[in-house]
C-alpha cells in the first residue's frame, strides 16, 4: 500500500479552475468532492474502496483545507501530510487530500497531526468494520435511489448517441426543495452525431412544472440557484423544425450507410425514406418527440420487420412510452422499452444496430 504510485490521485484543482470568484471555503471545496464520490472514482484504482483521495498543488487551497480538517495525519517516512474529511449522511466515503505544490515548510504548521510511520499505518487505522458498514449503507441507499435515472443512462448509452451522463442526486429528494421527488427533469447536449450528455436531476412536482418552462435543465439550476452558467441561448421545441428535416434526411441516411430517398409532409408527420442496400429500407415518420415511429422493411416482405414508436398503449413497459417492437409483423412479437427520443440526431444509432443485425443473412446468403 506504500507503493504511491499505484493510486491515482483527484486533482482538486482542476475542479476549483472551473469555479468563479473568490476561493470557496474549504467546506465548500470539500463538498464538491462529496457531490461526485458516488460512483465518479469507480472505474480508478483505489487503496480502499471508501476513501476518496485528492491532491492539490494551490498552498491556499492545501491551508484552507488544514484550518478545517477534523483529523490530519503526518507520515513520517514520506514527510507528507494527508487530511480525513469523516463521513457523513449525504456522503458515506471518507475524503482524503495531500499537497504537491512547492515545498512547504513543516514547521509553521500546527502541532495538532497525529504522526504515524508510514501510509500503510494509516490505511490501516482507516480500514475499520464502522467505516464500511456506513459507506456500504450509503452506497446501497445511493444505488436505489438513482437506479431509475442510472438505469436511463444505460439504455440510452446502449441505443443513442449519448455517451455521458450528469445524474444530481438529493437523496430521494427534490434538488431545490427536499420534498420527495416524484421525477426527473432531463436535458440532453450534444453539437456533433455521436457525443451527446444526458443531465439528470430529481424534482417534486411544482419545481418540475418550473424546470419545464425553461429550455433546459441547466438553465433552470442556474436560475433556481443564482448560478453564471455559460451555455448558448437554446430555443424550446417539441418538434422538429420543418427547415431541419432535409438535413436531418441527409445525415441518418449518410450515418446508416443508405441514401435519402422520398420525404413528404402528411397529416401525421413527415415521411422520411431512407433506401439501403439490398433492397431494405427505413420508413421515419417525424411529427414531434412524443410522436414518431421509426419502421424497418426488408425486401421480400410488404410488412415492417421492426417498428420503435412513442405510441401510448404499453403502459407497463418502463420509460413509457418510447418502446420497440423486436418483430411487429409476427404473433410472437416481443416488445420492450427503446430509450430513443424521436429525433433521429440522438437515435440513428439504434436504428442502424437493427439494420445491421437484420440486414446480415441477406449479404451473407449472396
Amino acid at each position: 500500500m506504500d507503493n504511491d504510485h499505484r493510486w491515482r490521485l483527484f486533482n482538486l484543482d482542476s475542479l476549483l479552475d472551473e469555479v468563479d470568484g473568490p476561493l470557496p471555503e474549504a467546506s465548500t471545496i470539500d463538498l464538491f468532492i462529496a457531490a461526485i464520490s458516488f460512483k465518479n472514482f469507480d472505474f480508478v484504482g483505489r487503496r480502499l474502496s471508501f476513501v476518496c483521495e485528492s491532491v492539490t498543488y494551490r498552498l491556499e487551497v492545501w491551508q484552507r483545507l488544514i484550518d478545517a480538517a477534523p483529523l490530519k495525519y503526518w507520515i513520517k517516512n514520506k514527510q507528507e501530510g494527508v487530511l480525513i474529511y469523516p463521513q457523513s449522511d449525504f456522503c458515506g466515503a471518507l475524503r482524503s487530500y495531500r499537497y504537491r505544490g512547492p515545498l512547504l515548510d513543516v514547521n509553521v504548521m500546527s502541532s495538532d497531526w497525529v504522526t504515524v510511520a508510514d501510509t500503510q499505518t494509516l490505511y490501516s487505522a482507516l480500514d475499520t468494520p464502522a467505516a464500511r458498514s456506513v459507506y456500504d449503507a450509503w452506497h446501497r441507499w445511493m444505488t436505489s435511489t438513482t437506479k431509475e435515472a442510472a438505469d436511463l443512462a444505460e439504455g440510452r448509452f446502449a441505443n443513442t448517441t449519448v455517451t455521458r451522463s450528469l445524474i444530481l442526486s438529493s437523496l430521494g429528494a427534490c434538488l431545490a426543495c427536499k420534498e420527495p421527488a416524484i421525477s426527473s427533469a432531463r436535458t440532453t447536449i450534444a453539437s456533433v452525431p455521436g457525443s451527446g450528455t444526458l443531465i439528470q436531476l430529481p424534482l417534486c412536482g411544482p419545481h418540475l412544472e418550473q424546470a419545464k418552462q425553461q429550455p433546459n435543465v441547466l438553465k433552470f439550476l442556474g436560475t433556481l440557484f443564482s448560478l453564471s452558467i455559460d451555455i448558448p441561448e437554446f430555443g424550446r421545441s417539441e418538434f422538429i423544425p420543418d427547415e431541419l428535416i432535409p438535413h436531418v434526411h441527409a445525415m441518418v441516411a449518410e450515418e446508416l450507410g443508405g441514401s435519402a430517398a422520398s420525404v413528404e409532409k402528411r397529416e401525421k408527420g413527415w415521411h422520411l425514406r431512407i433506401d439501403l442496400p439490398h433492397g431494405w429500407w427505413w420508413l421515419l415518420r417525424l411529427k414531434s418527440l412524443m410522436n414518431y415511429s421509426y419502421m424497418l422493411f426488408s425486401p421480400s416482405e410488404k410488412k415492417q420487420v421492426y417498428r420503435a414508436d412513442s405510441a401510448p398503449d404499453h403502459h407497463d413497459l418502463p420509460f413509457f412510452p418510447d418502446h420497440e417492437h423486436a418483430r411487429p409483423d409476427r404473433n410472437s412479437d416481443v416488445r420492450s422499452p427503446s430509450f430513443l427520443y424521436g429525433n433521429p440526431f440522438f437515435d440513428f444509432k439504434r436504428l442502424r444496430q437493427v439494420s445491421d443485425e437484420r440486414m446480415r443473412p441477406t449479404e451473407q446468403a449472396r
